[in-house]
């Protein structure tokens, strides 16, 4: 957890004492991203079913306990699925740019490079929509800077094939999110939907 901080001040040092310790992906998925990836879901839950939401000067809105549970726990699957997925494509996509990393240096690039996201997650517990937004743009465009300055240190190439490299992991991320949307429509669609209170 000493590479969360680290990696929001001193991203290169960090890198490089994450490529060097090479976690096992059993340690990496159950000391780091098991727990940070309870942050959104925790964070939602509690935002969406104590506090609430407006949009302008309109009536709050807030989710029923039951309803906002079910989405969290759905939430938190998807993100635990989606940073395994996400590895998977990046040692898939890995030869083209000349590496050839272990599944685990895959896992491990892929969960700390998502760490500014969790951590601003945490704003969801009080959602104001405007912040949230403005926070959230801040986070994405920190983590997509930790995966430009990752990629080189992780997989063991030059910064230019890095720069391509971590180009094609953004857009694996993109579709990596359309999938998990269609999925949510899909879910919705089942009975899923959120539930407003009265």
């Amino acid at each position: 957890m000493r590479n969360t901080f680290g990696l929001l001040y001193e991203p290169e040092k960090q890198w490089r004492k994450i490529s060097e310790k090479n976690d096992s992906i059993a340690k990496t998925y159950f000391k780091f991203i098991v727990v940070m990836a309870l942050l959104p879901p925790a964070a939602a839950y509690v935002g969406s079913t104590y506090v609430g939401w407006s949009l302008g000067m309109t009536e709050t809105y807030r989710l029923t306990a039951e309803s906002a549970l079910k989405l969290s726990i759905a939430a938190y699957v998807a993100i635990l699925s989606a940073v395994l997925v996400l590895a998977w494509f990046v040692q898939w996509m890995a030869k083209t740019y000349g590496a050839n990393p272990s599944y685990k240096r895959c896992v491990n690039l892929t969960a700390y490079s998502c760490t500014p996201l969790f951590l601003v997650s945490i704003l969801g517990a009080y959602p104001i929509l405007w912040l949230n937004m403005l926070f959230s743009l801040v986070a994405i465009g920190w983590a997509v800077y930790l995966l430009y300055n990752g990629v080189p240190i992780m997989m063991g190439i030059d910064r230019d094939r890095g720069f391509l490299f971590a180009s094609s992991i953004l857009t694996v991320c993109l579709c990596v999110l359309v999938g998990m949307l269609a999925i949510t429509v899909i879910f919705w669609g089942s009975g899923l939907a959120p539930v407003f209170t009265s």
